[in-house]
């Protein structure tokens, strides 16, 4: 069986509706709410979780341009791209326009891959195809769709799930694992040229990754499974460098195997990485400090319900620029003034700093090394091992009821009108994250800001250090007036 995310790409000409299907197809996802910039994630790569499978849905709009090079070129080069990155593709037509030569050469190339393709006519709200000249094209009858009223959606899922279980992907009950006695499985993400592979070699202590210092040289996740005398193991995953939406668009003029085109691939891949992580280790540069994509990254982490670890990488430059007399290097964070300084202000100061950029993230640890000499590095794998322990930790429900006095009095309840909101029943429901499900009179009443703070009570008490948690409030007389209506 298959254990990585398969990927599912859209494919097709413009306006023939990709975007569209993409949207119905991922459904209303939930968006992480913030201020800080940057923690809106890219919306052209999304988890689908269909009944038997989950997979990667990659909407290849984001591949085309209509300027510079011929429209007809970029539609040839995302489909080729598609056909060498994706494991099933979803061939689109409008199906109230008449067949290019752009879709026969599309299809000329689907008839000759080896790859599982499903061809879709969409845009037909009545369910009714007039011209089956689809047909010529030898890719058999088609699904007919309409994006906009979700008409022969269910199918087309069905349709991918078939695929997926003939290419012997691993279906999502076979995946369920015992999260408490299984290896924790660790990926290392981050922008391009942070060190990733540097630090991947370092932990291993061996050559395994290609490191470079030309960005970007990682295409695809290499997993490792590392024994310790006495522990259980920790899989390694070395993920591609991930870039802003815009960095990874294919630029007009540029062959097929354009470096942004491989990008744009590799954030697929790193997508599928953080999906199959358990801990995800964050790299940023001590010089460069958080980026807009670095928050982006945080983000798509936290939004995953992966835990977190922030590793500041390159610190010996700092440590270098703190022991300088005259500047040499002209990168400098106005938060965290480094020369001159003492070592252990700037970490204080960078602490200080991270917090400010990353609020939206839950208590994490910050570790500070160099992947390339290994200073720093020596609490590297207790602090994976910490992490993962706390993501997986679980509090007895009598446990959670005997302090739930002690949380309520501490904050004033919430209120809706004149009535105000109880807790009635608390208890943990999962882990890998933590998911607490508390039974309250009215689960209106309680807004984000009492979420919040029942969130932080219960890391106050229990740590969960590193992991986001899940707060869910049930309301305790639904079940009720639902049994009085009967």
């Amino acid at each position: 069986m298959k254990t990585h995310l398969p990927t599912v790409a859209i494919i097709g000409r413009p306006n023939v509706g990709k975007s569209s299907l993409w949207n119905t197809l991922v459904g209303d996802r939930r968006a992480i709410v913030s201020p800080i910039p940057g923690t809106t994630r890219d919306t052209l790569v999304e988890k689908v979780e269909g009944e038997l499978y989950e997979f990667l849905l990659v909407d290849t709009a984001g591949l085309t341009s209509d300027t510079g090079e011929t429209l007809e070129k970029e539609i040839q080069s995302q489909a080729e791209l598609a056909l060498r990155n994706a494991d099933v593709l979803i061939f689109l037509l409008d199906g109230r326009a008449e067949l290019t030569e752009d879709d026969f050469e599309i299809g000329e190339k689907l008839r000759r891959s080896k790859k599982a393709v499903i061809f879709g006519v969409n845009k037909l709200e009545d369910g009714e195809l007039r011209d089956w000249d689809v047909m010529k094209l030898g890719l058999g009858e088609p699904m007919l769709l309409s994006a906009k009223t979700g008409s022969g959606v269910d199918e087309l899922v069905d349709a991918v799930e078939k695929a997926l279980e003939k290419q012997k992907f691993s279906p999502v009950e076979s995946s369920e694992k015992d999260e408490e006695n299984a290896p924790c499985h660790l990926a290392i993400v981050g922008r391009p040229n942070v060190g990733k592979s540097m630090l991947y070699n370092k932990l291993l202590g061996r050559e395994r990754a290609v490191v470079s210092e030309i960005a970007g040289t990682t295409r695809d996740a290499l997993d490792t499974e590392i024994e310790f005398e006495g522990e259980k193991p920790i899989v390694l995953i070395d993920t591609a460098g991930m870039r802003r939406p815009g960095k990874t668009a294919r630029k007009p003029g540029k062959k097929t195997n354009d470096l942004r085109d491989l990008e744009f691939w590799s954030r697929v891949r790193s997508k599928d990485a953080i999906e199959r992580a358990d801990v995800c280790a964050i790299l940023i540069d001590a010089l460069d400090g958080v980026t807009h994509q670095d928050a982006a990254i945080a983000g798509e982490i936290l939004e995953a319900g992966k835990s977190i670890i922030f590793c500041v990488n390159k610190f010996d430059l700092a440590i270098e620029k703190s022991r300088a007399e005259a500047e040499s290097d002209e990168r400098e964070l106005t938060e965290v003034p480094m020369w001159d300084e003492d070592v252990e202000k700037i970490r204080q100061k960078y602490l200080s700093y991270l917090q400010q950029k990353a609020k939206f993230l839950p208590p994490c640890p910050v570790l500070f090394f160099s992947a390339k000499s290994g200073k720093g590095l020596k609490d590297f794998w207790s602090t994976v091992r910490e992490v993962h322990e706390a993501r997986t930790k679980r509090v007895s429900t009598s446990e959670l009821n005997r302090i739930l006095p002690e949380i309520v009095y501490g904050h004033v309840l919430p209120s809706v009108g004149v009535r105000q909101g109880k807790i009635k029943f608390v208890s943990q429901v999962d882990v890998a994250p933590p998911k607490f499900l508390f039974h309250v009179n009215n689960a209106k009443a309680f807004h984000y800001s009492y979420r919040r703070y029942l969130e932080n009570k219960l890391r106050d008490r229990y740590g969960f250090w590193g992991t986001p948690l899940r707060i869910e409030m049930r309301d305790a007389m639904e079940e009720f007036k639902g049994r009085r209506g009967k």
